[in-house]
């Protein structure tokens, strides 16, 4: 910053310039006020330079496009280039601890979203966006954190059934992460990743088996009969028509994501099982175990490094999965740091109860019994 006055060394020299360039030190000495012009025509020199880069950067993002998110606090103002809006901006000092999520439609979004589900949402509890579009309305993109107000993975459009007069878009998730939020310490921020939709079958989510799984066809081919339906297929088609080679790389890659903006994978919460495993050479939790350990590879994570959280089917049920997700833990045989989540009398249902898809209370049950396990395992 330039000096407001003339700096003198002890010998009331000018120290600028004192013993540096003995020259121009003297012709300073002659002119007693000549510093002090120099100063402020300097100073004038570096506010216009100032202002024409402010204008600069303003002309530039208009010209390009680039979207920018002003921090939401009134007593700063202060725009960050990049950030589109409505995207979450950390804090400093914080922590992101991740969760990777994937699974079918009960972890896609069931239930009606109420009021209070979008209320009071923590600025600590955050999506990334995996599929870019609209979501609460917020326009989203790809790789984008933002505040977890539902829908998490549906985007809005999407939202009213399509057989059924109500709305979609809470899963588990949504209190999942608040309750996590809620319980850890301030300078933590919960992250969830998600993929999911309808009627996905296990294998749809396996590393090199879902390319094998979602050739075209129906059945056989190692593949169950009438699998894979016309409702997975779509699922498969978003994510793949969203820039992915397959759902597994929608969760690795922006997962990665996670990892260069510091982020720590914290664990994995999956709910999956009415649709089973898809294939027929493997059974459900060999394919499963495959999931687990190929996403912790991908990660860099040591093997069952991490917990992986199970929620049941309807109402304690353990769906097409072998009786893996019976709650006698079973399925630690083959995944020792994997946990069931009881379901157990959760079977108020949606406005149409089909008893397979969860309701908007239950889901916030559910949501809060995987938060509990984890909080458990991780920050107990």
């Amino acid at each position: 910053m330039i000096p407001e006055k003339t700096p003198v060394n002890k010998n009331g020299e000018n120290r600028a310039f004192s013993g540096h360039c003995p020259r121009l030190q003297k012709k300073l000495d002659r002119f007693p006020g000549a510093w002090d012009n120099v100063c402020q025509a300097g100073e004038n020199i570096m506010k216009r330079l100032i202002l024409i880069s402010v204008f600069s950067l303003i002309a530039a993002v208009m010209m390009t496009g680039c979207q920018s998110t002003a921090i939401d606090d009134p007593d700063i103002n202060v725009v960050l280039p990049g950030l589109p809006p409505g995207a979450a901006v950390p804090t400093p000092g914080e922590e992101l601890h991740v969760f990777i999520a994937f699974g079918q439609s009960n972890m896609q979004g069931p239930g009606p979203i109420r009021e209070q589900d979008r209320e009071g949402v923590n600025d600590r509890w955050r999506v990334m966006n995996v599929v870019s579009g609209t979501y609460a309305g917020i326009s989203q993109t790809r790789g984008q954190w933002y505040r977890a107000v539902p829908p998490l993975i549906i985007p809005d459009g999407n939202l009213p059934h399509w057989q059924h007069p109500f709305t979609t878009g809470l899963g588990p998730l949504d209190h999942f992460g608040r309750t996590l939020a809620a319980n850890v310490d301030d300078n933590i921020a919960i992250g969830v990743i998600a993929v999911a939709h309808g009627d996905l079958a296990l294998a749809s989510f396996h590393r090199t088996r879902a390319a094998e799984y979602f050739a075209p066809g129906s059945g056989g081919a190692g593949r169950e009969t009438g699998r894979p339906s016309p409702t997975e297929r779509s699922g498969w088609d978003r994510y793949r028509n969203a820039g992915y080679e397959s759902l597994f790389d929608a969760l690795i890659s922006n997962a990665r994501i996670a990892q260069e903006q510091g982020g720590i994978i914290k664990g994995i919460v999956v709910h999956q099982g009415e649709s089973g495993r898809g294939l027929t050479y493997a059974p459900w939790h060999e394919i499963l175990r495959e999931i687990y350990d190929d996403m912790l590879e991908e990660l860099g994570l040591a093997p069952n490094s991490i917990p992986i959280l199970l929620g049941q089917t309807w109402n304690g049920g353990a769906g097409q999965t072998g009786g893996m997700l019976n709650a006698d833990n079973r399925i630690q045989s083959h995944i020792p740091n994997a946990w069931v989540i009881s379901s157990a009398s959760l079977t108020a249902g949606r406005p149409v109860n089909d008893n397979l898809h969860f309701g908007s209370a239950d889901l916030e049950t559910f949501g809060r019994r995987y938060a509990q396990r984890m909080l458990e395992l991780v920050y107990r």
